[in-house]
């Protein structure tokens, strides 16, 4: 119980903006698809595998197989439960909108559920058929020398 109260503690005394930044820095890098089930449909893993997320600052690059096809801006909020994130496209039908989504990040492994654009933020981390939601997975890449 102790621990609970000192770590609640804690919380209230770190403004959110530092946990935000602190958050952040925990998603740089380069993640590999491992898994990704939009609607219900899970994509191949042929092309799942393809698949890499790259975090630098507040930005996602996407790229299969080397090409970038999509940009976003990220803003996360870890003291959410479950953890939320905001993502802005760069480009395309959601230019600027903000789509919403949840996160938890264990290790080197980061689960991300997305909402379609203008739809609510999901409340957990499933996308059957018919929800209109994007449940990804990923692990992150080492760090090429």
């Amino acid at each position: 119980m102790l621990a609970i109260l000192t770590q609640l503690t804690c919380l209230l005394l770190i403004p959110s903006s530092d946990l935000a930044k602190e958050e952040l820095a925990r998603h740089q890098g380069t993640w590999a698809v491992t898994s990704f089930v939009r609607d219900g449909e899970e994509t191949p893993k042929e092309i799942a595998s393809s698949i890499v997320r790259i975090v630098e600052g507040d930005h996602v690059v996407w790229k299969r197989e080397g090409k970038s096809f999509a940009g976003t801006s990220l803003v996360l909020d870890p003291t959410t439960d479950p953890k939320s994130l905001d993502v802005i496209p760069d480009g395309g039908p959601s230019k600027d909108k903000r789509v919403l989504g949840i996160y938890k990040l264990e290790g080197d492994v980061l689960t991300i559920c997305m909402a379609g654009p203008d739809l609510a933020r999901p409340k957990s981390f499933t996308a059957e058929s018919g929800s209109r939601l994007t449940l990804m997975t990923f692990r992150r890449q080492p760090v090429k020398p």
